[in-house]
């Protein structure tokens, strides 16, 4: 695929719509802003340069998520270990995602959006003990960097092993911010040395914070009048057809 600059008109014009779409889902179903812009940014950028603009949104919508919750930052020390497996294993990620091809990519991050989907859908929430033993925490720490160095997609299994530890609202809120932040910034490095996040990408991921913001607070207020069964059902059929065309652009 040619590549395409991202600051070329029609191009930032797309991602602007595009991120306005994920920040209605992400206001919306209070997850699943990368599993819409990354693959939608994917048809007109590579992977690894869609995964480069998508990281200033989510970091900054997480930072004010971490201020919101910060009287329950002490509890994200108990997740130490959590966090430490995650940063080794994203590093080993983001080699394999220098040296991937784009129909791999493609294929890789479909199927962990449909996965992540079954999964809700399913409803699988084993009961964990809180804080999570440690073993617990280096597996999911590990397979969790793994995929999210590989696909930026930090979400699965973290996010429904958290769940399933059914911590406080607050806490739980932190810990997930914590997560998200250290990816982050963590994807954003990785990509700087492997001169993906270049000043064209750094410009239009700083672009796309506006959109964001303004399509999440959008979808929250949707959020708050119509039923939560009904937007759910909207974004995983959405985020099902979007994984399942990744996966058929990638085997064809």
């Amino acid at each position: 695929m040619p590549e395409l600059s991202p600051l070329a008109p029609a191009v930032l014009a797309a991602l602007i719509v595009v991120y306005l779409l994920g920040g209605f889902v992400k206001g919306a179903a209070a997850f699943g802003q990368p599993m819409v812009t990354i693959p939608l940014a994917s048809f007109l950028l590579s992977v690894p340069t869609a995964i480069a603009i998508s990281i200033a949104p989510v970091m900054a919508a997480n930072v004010v998520q971490l201020i919101q919750n910060r009287r329950a930052l002490a509890a994200a020390r108990a997740y130490l270990p959590f966090y430490a497996t995650l940063a080794v294993c994203m590093i080993a990620g983001l080699a394999v995602l220098s040296s991937a091809g784009h129909e791999r990519l493609l294929v890789l991050v479909g199927a962990l959006i449909l996965i992540f989907v079954a999964v809700q859908l399913t409803g699988w929430q084993p009961r964990i003990a809180t804080p999570l033993r440690l073993r617990a925490q280096l597996a999911s720490g590990a397979l969790s960097g793994l995929l999210a160095g590989m696909t930026s997609f930090v979400s699965f299994p973290s996010i429904p092993v958290f769940v399933a530890c059914r911590m406080p609202r607050e806490q739980f809120a932190l810990v997930i911010c914590v997560m998200f932040l250290l990816a982050s910034t963590l994807l954003s490095t990785g990509l700087s040395a492997l001169g993906v996040y270049g000043r064209a990408e750094l410009i239009a991921t700083l672009v796309c914070i506006a959109p964001s913001a303004a399509g999440q607070m959008f979808g929250q207020y949707v959020r708050d009048r119509l039923p939560e069964r009904r937007l759910r059902a909207v974004v995983f059929a959405m985020l099902s057809a979007m994984g399942v065309s990744l996966v058929l652009r990638g085997l064809f």
